[in-house]
């Protein structure tokens, strides 16, 4: 009878008197043991152990050499292991284990241990760093520095700064609830806290001071205190928290202009993209101040540490400016008032610096090469009760998609906005909140704004 035909191995060489056979991550035999029998399986190592590699195939290197000893017990060999491995084809004549799968290269075995090293560390690192569950304070009312936000912050670049502008009771806290995501449109709670009806009929303020949140994307928001505004001036008379420099100015309007321009001026230089928040299309006393903070924002350093001026030539640097146009009517979603308010802030900030123009719009609109980019303006209506499509069959044409599309709409292209260095190095989450404490030093120490105060009335 003809012995039965081998298997073709995928590591052996062409068929010759006597083949070589290659032996990947097997540990070799030890001389000082006892030869087992041919049938049985090289014990792995631990590196196929945890690469869970294949098993490969062993053959002994002189094909014409046969044992008699092996063949005497041959059909009790064969029998034993076709017990215990079933599925792997034996010839004891040439006592070969088949090779069940192709076994893996050098390339995949390295790039298996360094994603297995890099989740580790990976899992170090973030579980080394707390997530924040609410916002904390970055500026306290008194306009003074907290590093208590430092323990939130991250090593790595990749974050994106986005800071909120507005008078008192625009929404400002609420878009950036959007912005973050942590926001609902049927229920009452939300990341960061807006102004109750009792805050509205005392005529009080929310927010005090600037608020941080890091969301888990590492997009910093930064909500701050309403701008000039007449409930922070009363608060200021009755608890005498007047800010630093106050005696210096003529009155103590005077010293809140200032005050709110020292916060615009701060969120222009650390951060991306700015939010400028109003209820009513057009205050022309609001847009001025936006074109006075950006008069006196202070220059970008080259030296973080020393904080030392650009030389003359250097571009300096400005963030992106979204218009929201929050508590909107019917009539303001039409084609024709969307234009009129993109010609008015046309007309205000043709001179100005910051980046104004992008892609940030409440309609979806295709852009090419020949098409201007147009006024980042974002239109959110009120939010519209609950049920009323439910409760009336035919509910009346809105103009617009509905609250809920248009704020999400709102955060998918602010968190999609280009996002280029705030200095002249890149910086890491930690070094931005250096930079950023260093800036708001200097601008409460400026002189500029002592030298503008005298020019207000």
């Amino acid at each position: 009878m003809a012995p039965p035909s081998k298997p073709k191995d995928i590591l052996s060489e062409p068929d010759t008197g006597t083949v070589n056979t290659f032996v990947i991550l097997a540990k070799p035999p030890d001389k000082n043991k006892t030869p087992q029998s041919g049938n049985s399986l090289a014990s792995p190592n631990i590196q196929t152990e945890l690469l869970r590699s294949p098993t490969i195939a062993q053959k002994t290197s002189n094909v014409s050499e046969q044992d008699d000893s092996a063949s005497t017990h041959s059909t009790a060999s064969a029998s034993k292991d076709n017990e215990s491995f079933p599925d792997i084809v034996k010839s004891v004549n040439h006592r070969v284990v088949h090779v069940q799968q192709k076994p893996p290269t050098v390339q995949a075995m390295c790039f298996n241990l360094l994603q297995f090293s890099f989740r580790i560390v990976g899992d170090q690192k973030i579980s080394s760093t707390p997530e924040m569950s609410y916002p904390v304070k970055l500026v306290d009312e008194s306009l003074q520095w907290c590093d208590n936000a430092l323990e939130y912050l991250h090593d790595s670049s990749d974050f994106y700064v986005v800071g909120v502008l507005g008078l008192q009771g625009v929404g400002k806290s609420t878009i950036m609830s959007i912005i973050s995501g942590i926001h609902s449109e049927k229920s009452k709670w939300q990341l960061f806290k807006p102004q109750t009806n009792d805050l509205k009929e005392s005529g009080e303020y929310c927010t005090s001071g600037i608020d941080m949140y890091v969301t888990n994307q590492r997009v910093i928001l930064l909500d701050t205190q309403p701008v000039m505004s007449s409930s922070v001036m009363d608060h200021m008379i009755q608890y005498e928290k007047k800010p630093i420099g106050a005696q210096d100015y003529h009155s103590l309007d005077n010293a809140l202009t200032i005050q709110s321009l020292q916060q615009a001026a701060f969120l222009m230089a650390v951060c991306h993209t700015i939010i400028s928040v109003q209820d009513w299309f057009i205050d022309t006393n609001y847009l001025r101040f936006l074109r006075t903070a950006e008069m006196l924002k202070p220059s970008t350093p080259i030296n973080v540490l020393d904080l030392n001026a650009i030389p003359e030539g250097t571009i300096e640097y400005y963030p992106h400016i979204v218009f929201v146009q929050n508590h909107s009517k019917k009539k303001n979603f039409s084609e024709e008032t969307i234009t009129k308010m993109e010609k008015t802030l046309l007309d205000v900030f043709q001179k100005s610096k910051l980046k104004y123009l992008g892609s940030v719009n409440p309609q979806s609109r295709t852009y090419s090469k020949d098409t201007p980019p147009r006024v980042n303006l974002f239109l959110i209506p009120d939010k519209e009760p609950l049920d009323t499509d439910s409760a009336n069959m035919f509910p009346e044409y809105k103009i617009h998609p509905g609250y809920k599309y248009l704020t999400e709409a709102l955060g998918q292209q602010v968190l999609s906005m280009p996002r280029s260095l705030l200095t002249h190095i890149p910086q890491s989450e930690k070094h931005w909140f250096h930079y950023a404490a260093r800036i708001w030093e200097t601008v409460k120490k400026s002189p500029l704004f002592l030298e503008y105060s005298r020019l207000l009335p």
